[in-house]
């Protein structure tokens, strides 16, 4: 039975201990509220000086569980579980200890109405009532984060002392700082007036505090007054509203050990968010991310219902969730199976952003999914690929088959996102879908048990099937939005920041922050393959930046002598840029080539700044432009390795490079995805014969004499005529190699003839 009680927070301590479950949140509150709250105490202050002496501020809502007595050494104590309110009284004991150690400064005061009390008499009566009495620390946090909590209030040790290991233990310092430098801003009032103001504080703390207490005997009855109190807090994260609605669904079912299994659950959930320095927003983040997966409702705006926008809701409003209407044995199993997702989920999802956290060891396969992992945080919208990579993860861990869509997600986010500088919606529905498929693929029959037979479609019949198909969406997402051709056109701008030398609607990279990172994988490039091994290792990218590489115009933006209008107008092109490491001067950016290659290149430990050409040779446009092919060379290679077509061609219009014949390309391109419904990321336009070491597949041949040999009479787009025969070809002649990402063949929409 529950009892409900308005009373001080005074009244709370003198005869009680309280402990924070191990399955709560670590401390969350910032300087925001810990700033509302030391207003809403020095407003009480001021009302109480004012003429109301009796003034309270209502405090809120505590819910306590009864766990029964505690044995202290000298007295036993009532027993209680913090269920809701563990910031407030956190703080308030914070607090406490501040308040005690602003007293204790005072101890040589020397008082002049005889009958007040000594500051250090306040002080230990205070350090009684809130802190630690008779041996027992009367607030007791979750194992994790207690020590910090034991050691700056019951021990009052500098903060400056205590390490922390995560978000929580900073945040109880922080609290801690600000509160003792609020209270040493009152300390100008002059000592006598300051010890007033402490003693009243003291009186504030005791008695000033009114709030309502709900005494509980199990969790089952938390979830009901949840359910009553918190459902439309607006200071809840979804994952709050979730675990309340859910212990509310097990206190329905009478099942104290349901709600001890969510509430064990979702503590893991918030543990493994926030302990690499995650709070609220990151927790929310993760939670919408976790759904899209799990539910396959990937815009619940869009979704039937649609009225029911937050997640919460529509468990408990939609009956393929768990709403109360379903059969009890529904919503327990719907529950069981949302629990050990989420919580599976979030174990993965802290490595994902965090690679550094994955064990080498672990797997033949570590070292690469941790690197493409990295490059995939260093860039934006990774948050795009997190479904995906969270349910791969979670099926088959730190093995082949995620290797290979972490580097396929790399390779998508750096040339559609960032090169092609596409929407960050671009591809997003594609990849969560398929997070979803992948999640139910070998489990149909289960989530059919799991939503009531109300699931989302489930497209294919394996896990292996899903996660083939999930590879070859990706490739064709990076056929659509940035293919070969395209990946090389945009490199090789005279302006790549803004792209306006041509006429095609792109704007230029997505910011300097995409062609860093181009520059960063072509400096690990080219130190792989040259003789310093001093300066081979450099490390990842986020510490690199953050050590302060930057990009160097190498004919510079604003030069100090007369402008070259050649070279000024290839200012911002790929091949006039390169990384200055942390240690070079870059404060000789607007010299001339020959002044910068004397002071700051011929003493950079940068590969790619030492193949500069000699100031002898000088800086010109054609080597900008011949460094630009380079790197886009580099670039195509490293962001390659994707299925492709190939064109053989016996004889071209004269002088046609390759690069030019974009136009043939897209024509390809097109001929395929409407042949097989998704876009080819590569199409080889060449004299030379497809490599003999890979499986090709003819697409299209002569429909006279089979041959795939074609002679090319235009650069423009697709006209052609078989050179074995001389037959004209209507329609595009080439051969595919597909990248096999498992025993599934690819299905055509229609017949190669």
């Amino acid at each position: 039975m529950t009892e409900v009680e308005l009373t001080r927070f005074g009244s709370l301590f003198p005869q009680s201990v309280f402990n924070v479950p191990r399955y709560q949140r670590g401390y969350s509150w910032t300087e925001k509220e810990v700033r509302d709250l030391l207003e809403d105490i020095e407003y009480t202050l001021e009302q109480r000086s004012s003429s109301q002496g009796d003034f309270t501020h209502y405090f809120g809502t505590v819910v306590l569980q009864d766990t029964g007595t505690e044995e202290g050494q000298a007295r036993n104590f009532d027993s209680y579980d913090i269920i809701d309110g563990q910031q407030r009284l956190t703080t308030i004991s914070i607090l406490v200890s501040c308040l005690n150690n602003e007293l204790s400064k005072l101890s040589d005061l020397e008082l002049e109405d005889e009958n007040s009390v000594h500051p250090g008499s306040i002080a230990e009566d205070n350090r009684e009532d809130f802190i630690y009495k008779h041996g027992t620390e009367r607030i007791s946090l979750d194992s994790i984060n207690d020590r910090v909590f034991q050691a700056i209030v019951t021990r009052d040790e500098s903060s400056k002392k205590v390490e922390v290991e995560n978000l929580a233990q900073r945040r109880l310092l922080d609290s801690k700082e600000i509160i003792t430098n609020w209270l040493q801003d009152h300390r100008h009032k002059g000592d006598a007036e300051y010890y007033e103001f402490l003693r009243n504080l003291g009186k504030i703390t005791n008695d000033g505090l009114e709030l309502t207490t709900y005494i509980i005997d199990d969790e089952t009855e938390a979830g009901r007054l949840f359910e009553v109190v918190n459902d439309r807090g607006k200071d809840l994260t979804s994952l709050d509203k979730i675990k309340s609605y859910l212990v509310y669904c097990a206190a329905r079912q009478d099942d104290p050990e349901l709600s001890k299994k969510v509430y064990r659950k979702v503590g893991e959930v918030i543990r493994n968010i926030t302990q690499q320095g995650g709070g609220d927003k990151e927790i929310e983040t993760f939670v919408n991310h976790h759904w899209k997966l799990f539910s396959g409702e990937l815009n619940r705006y869009r979704q039937s219902n649609s009225e029911y926008i937050e997640i919460n809701r529509r468990i408990k409003h939609l009956e393929k969730h768990a709403s109360l209407d379903q059969r009890q044995e529904s919503v327990q199993q719907w529950i069981d199976s949302y629990l050990s997702s989420i919580t599976e989920c979030s174990e993965i999802y802290h490595k994902i952003e965090n690679p550094q956290l994955i064990d080498v060891s672990d797997s033949e396969y570590a070292k690469e999914i941790i690197s493409d992992l990295e490059g995939l945080n260093d860039l934006p919208v990774a948050s795009n690929f997190y479904p995906l990579l969270m349910t791969v993860y979670r099926q088959y861990g730190l093995s082949k088959e995620l290797a290979t869509v972490v580097d396929l997600c790399e390779k998508l986010s750096f040339r559609v996102y960032n090169i092609a500088n596409r929407r960050t919606d671009a591809a997003k529905v594609s990849l969560s879908r398929h997070a979803y498929w992948i999640e139910w693929s070998d489990n149909k029959s289960e989530a059919k048990k799991v939503f009531s037979g109300e699931q989302n479609t489930l497209k294919f019949s394996s896990l292996s099937e899903a996660v083939s198909k999930t590879c070859e969406m990706i490739e064709s997402e990076i056929g659509n939005h940035c293919p070969d051709t395209y990946l090389a056109q945009c490199l090789l701008r005279d302006d790549i920041f803004d792209g306006s030398d041509a006429n095609d609607g792109w704007t230029g990279v997505r910011n300097d922050n995409s062609i860093k990172y181009l520059l960063y994988r072509y400096e690990k490039h080219l130190r792989s393959k040259g003789s310093k091994s001093s300066i081979s290792q450099i490390p990842p990218y986020s510490k690199w930046k953050a050590e302060g590489i930057s990009l160097e115009h190498i004919y510079p933006q604003t030069p100090e002598n007369e402008v070259d209008e050649r070279l000024a107008s290839l200012c911002d092109s790929l091949g006039n840029l390169a990384l200055l490491g942390p240690e070079d001067n870059s404060g000789a950016s607007n010299l001339s080539y020959s002044k910068k290659h004397d002071r700051v290149y011929s003493k950079s430990s940068m590969k790619m700044i030492e193949d500069l050409p000699d100031p002898a040779i000088g800086w010109t446009p054609a080597e900008i432009s011949e460094r630009a092919r380079k790197i886009t060379e580099f670039a195509l290679t490293e962001w390659g390795g994707l299925s492709k077509a190939h064109v053989h061609v016996n004889s071209a219009p004269a002088d046609v490079d390759e690069s030019e014949l974009t136009g043939i390309a897209h024509e390809i391109r097109s001929d395929y995805k409407m042949r097989f419904g998704s876009s080819i990321p590569s199409v080889h336009i060449q004299s030379s014969t497809a490599s003999e070491d890979e499986e090709w597949e003819i697409v299209y041949s002569c429909p006279k004499c089979d041959s795939t040999l074609v002679d090319l009479h235009s650069k423009d787009g697709w006209d052609a005529s078989c050179a074995g025969c001389g037959e004209k070809l209507e329609r595009p002649v080439y051969k595919t190699h597909m990248n096999k990402y498992g025993d599934v063949e690819q299905t055509k929409i229609t017949s190669s003839h």
